[in-house]
């Protein structure tokens, strides 16, 4: 069996924590989804001190930011329902940009013949290739994880992964733009467009762009602290994506429209956005 190594702080916290939130909502008597990975992470690191850390922020969250929690929640559904509309149209190629602790090739309902690519700094990788090896949790899709930064040449990983550009695919970049630059922002999403045949699906999440301005620094601050720091934000992604080809629809993360119900708190905000290829670039 492999070895569960624990990632380093700095990326391993952020997705820690993001898993440990979605068993909360999990543990919640009318969840918007299970996880069971997440379930299994939590077993199998209980005596691990990172967790302790990991802890603590929950604990802070749950105090100053009442209502951010649920966004968690909230736009996990958003991107489960989004995904499952894209594989039901005959899209059988799924790709997770930074896909972090994310549970869905355990445990959504995919048609057969589904492949998933999760495309993870090497370290995130191999932790969750040994989780889900060590949960034994079955397998919804036939499942690759793909080590890659993705400020370098990932496509070329990708591609040797076995991921055919020829075939449309659903894309979910979840958790990342906002800790890149504009710059390096703009390369990721050229490099999906330019992977992406027509009919391919897009679903992204962004910061609005007061994150960045005064209305954001309380927020930005607790960030900070567990050391990760915003680097863009926008208000523009039915224009930017409109750009490079993609036809969107974009919702803030506190819309009710989306929410099942759950109440949002307005800070931090975000767009969440889900988009279909229509065209090549402008």
């Amino acid at each position: 069996m492999m070895e569960l190594k624990t990632p380093s702080v700095g990326v391993g916290q952020t997705a820690l924590f993001i898993a440990w939130m979605r068993q909360l909502e999990s543990e919640r008597p009318d969840p918007l989804f299970r996880d069971p990975l997440a379930a299994a992470m939590l077993a199998a690191l209980a005596e691990d001190p990172v967790l302790a850390d990991v802890a603590a922020v929950i604990k802070q969250t749950h105090t100053s930011a009442a209502g951010f929690p649920t966004y968690f929640a909230v736009r996990t559904r958003f991107f489960d329902d989004e995904i499952l509309a894209g594989v039901r149209t005959g899209i059988r190629q799924v790709v997770t940009l930074a896909a972090g602790v994310d549970g869905r090739t355990v445990r959504l309902d995919l048609p057969s013949g589904t492949r998933w690519f999760e495309v993870e700094l090497p370290e995130m990788t191999e932790f969750k290739d040994a989780l889900i090896e060590r949960s034994g949790l079955p397998l919804a899709c036939e499942r690759h994880g793909v080590a890659a930064d993705l400020r370098e040449d990932w496509q070329s990983a990708l591609r040797a992964a076995g991921f055919d550009p020829a075939q449309p695919t659903v894309w979910l970049i979840e958790g990342l733009l906002m800790y890149l630059t504009d710059e390096a922002g703009e390369a990721l999403l050229a490099g999906v467009s330019g992977l992406s045949a027509p009919g391919s699906r897009l679903m992204l999440e962004h910061l609005k762009a007061a994150m960045l301005q005064e209305e954001g620094r309380p927020v930005r601050e607790r960030v900070e602290e567990q050391g990760a720091t915003w680097l863009s934000a926008r208000d523009d992604l039915e224009q930017w994506l409109g750009g490079h080809g993609w036809q969107a629809r974009v919702y803030a993360g506190d819309d009710p429209r989306i929410g099942h119900g759950r109440t949002v708190a307005p800070l931090p905000a975000c767009w969440l956005t889900t988009a279909t290829l229509t065209g090549p670039a402008d």
